[in-house]
This record gives structure tokens, C-alpha cells and sequence, in this order.
């Protein structure tokens, strides 16, 4: 009903924006309501706030959230199309300070409806052990085990075939959410996350489930931040080591053979790392 509303609003916005050709206004409204359901977006998979105060970008934010499921689950939340789409337009509209044609602002009002229809699960939401237990691969599980009397070592000898079983189940659905992002679907991955997780805490012969969907999901930076870091951290190096060498053969007024070699190496590897860099991780 708040949607109905809203485009009823911004009907009319859009034809007294046109009438008068004040598209700076419909360019601002537009932007501001691609902001809003991002952050919606990013707040209900668990995601933190996007840090607006510290100038963090929208495409920004969606390229994070694209990198914490990818890591988790092999997919992406956002289409890389509708990021390169949005990147485009939202460095243009800070550029020009919302000062954007009338096409750009078409693009970005085509972008917001896009993420509307992006329909996604509240990971805030606390699991519902009922949704779960009507899962048919516990019924497997529980038939396998042999139920409450099962004994420890049949439930151990089960438990790889069971944790295989949802590997194949998993990497299906993950190729089904990278042709479309599903809620039901990556509902469904997250149930199968947390009853794997059951199986390898399980204790008593019960998988305990507990807490919300959003703890089954590792916020944690990926490993390509953590080889980005190291990457840059051996850049400074030789760039330090480079300028001591430079420095003091400025200070002692000759150029050794030594001071000359360190130098090369320093900088010939300085730019070899980063172009090192730029292809690994320039879009990560």
C-alpha cells in the first residue's frame, strides 16, 4: 500500500518536474530512493549500516554485499550489471550535484524499480524450527540416524553422506540464485547451512537450533581483502626502502652501484605489485 502511494506521488513529481524542467529535483528524489533500498536490503541480509558519514558509495556498499555472499555462498545479491549501471550514474550525480538530464535520471528511477523487485529474506528473523523440520533431508537424516535410539557411531558413519547430500543440494541451489536472486531459494541455502552446522555441533543426538538467520552467515573480511592488504602492506615496504636509499645518496652526494641496484628492485617491484594489485583485486 506505501509503494501504491509512493508512485501515485511521484507520478505526479515526474510531470510537474517535466512541466517545469527542474530535473535536479526529480535526479535527488530519484538517488535518494535508490539509497533507501539499499540500505534495506543491506540491513535485512545482517549487513552493517553503510557508512554515508564517511563518504562510502552506494555501488560501494553493493559491491560489499556481492563480496561477504560470494565468500558464503558462491553468489551475488546484486547483478554486476545494475552496480556498473548505478556506478556510472551516481559518480556523475556527485560530480554535478544532482545535476542530472533527464536520460540519467530515467537510468536511475529504472535502477530503484529494480531493487524493489529484489525480494529478500530478513535475516534478522529468528529461525523457525518448524519450517526446518518439515525439510525433507532432516526426515533423511532422521531415518538414516535411526532417531532417538540411533547409536553415536551409525549417526557418524551417515553424517558424510548427509553433509554431501547437502553440498550437491547447495551448489543447485546457488546455480539457480546466480541466474535469479530468490527469496524461497536463498531461504533455503540458509536452512541447509544451519542444519549442516547442527550436524557438526550436534550433541545428545539432537542438532540444536538456535539464534537467527544472519548468524549463518560470516561477515568476516574474504580472503581476497586479507591478500589485498598483504599486497599493499610489501608496496609501502619497498617504497620506504626505496626512499631511505634515494635519501641518502642525496645526503652523501654519490650514487653507489649498491644504492642504484636497491633502487631498481625497490621500484621495479612497486610497480609490479601493482599492477599485481590492480588485476587480482582492482574488482573486488
Amino acid at each position: 500500500m506505501k509503494e501504491q502511494l509512493l508512485d501515485i506521488k511521484l507520478k505526479r513529481l515526474i510531470q510537474l518536474c517535466k512541466e517545469t524542467r527542474n530535473y535536479k529535483k526529480l535526479a535527488v528524489v530519484s538517488f535518494v530512493l535508490t539509497s533507501n533500498a539499499v540500505d534495506e536490503i543491506g540491513i535485512k541480509l545482517g549487513m552493517r549500516p553503510r557508512e554515508k558519514n564517511s563518504g562510502e558509495k552506494l555501488f560501494e556498499y553493493m559491491e560489499l554485499v556481492n563480496k561477504v555472499f560470494r565468500v558464503n555462498f558462491n553468489v551475488n545479491v546484486f547483478k554486476t550489471e545494475l552496480i556498473e549501471v548505478l556506478k556510472r550514474i551516481e559518480l556523475l550525480f556527485l560530480k554535478m550535484e544532482g545535476g542530472l538530464g533527464l536520460e540519467y535520471v530515467k537510468e536511475m528511477f529504472e535502477v530503484y524499480y529494480m531493487l524493489r523487485k529484489l525480494d529478500v529474506p530478513n535475516l534478522h528473523d529468528n529461525i523457525n524450527p518448524e519450517v526446518i523440520e518439515k525439510n525433507r533431508t532432516i526426515s533423511f537424516f532422521s531415518f538414516l540416524s535411526g532417531g532417538r535410539n540411533g547409536k553415536n557411531k551409525e549417526e557418524s558413519m551417515f553424517n558424510p553422506i548427509l553433509l554431501h547430500k547437502f553440498k550437491e543440494e547447495e551448489e543447485a541451489l546457488q546455480y539457480q540464485l546466480n541466474n535469479r536472486f530468490d527469496k524461497s531459494t536463498f531461504e533455503r541455502i540458509l536452512q541447509l547451512k544451519t542444519i549442516r552446522k547442527g550436524i557438526e555441533k550436534k550433541k545428545g543426538g539432537r542438532i540444536v537450533i538456535s539464534g537467527s538467520l544472519k548468524d549463518n552467515v560470516s561477515y568476516k573480511q574474504s580472503k581476497e581483502q586479507v591478500g589485498q592488504f598483504l599486497v599493499i602492506g610489501i608496496i609501502i615496504l619497498f617504497a620506504m626502502i626505496g626512499s631511505i636509499s634515494l635519501i641518502e645518496s642525496l645526503i652523501y652526494g654519490f650514487l653507489s652501484v649498491a644504492v642504484s641496484y636497491n633502487l631498481l628492485v625497490c621500484f621495479g617491484a612497486i610497480i609490479v605489485l601493482y599492477f599485481v594489485n590492480k588485476t587480482y583485486f582492482g574488482k573486488n
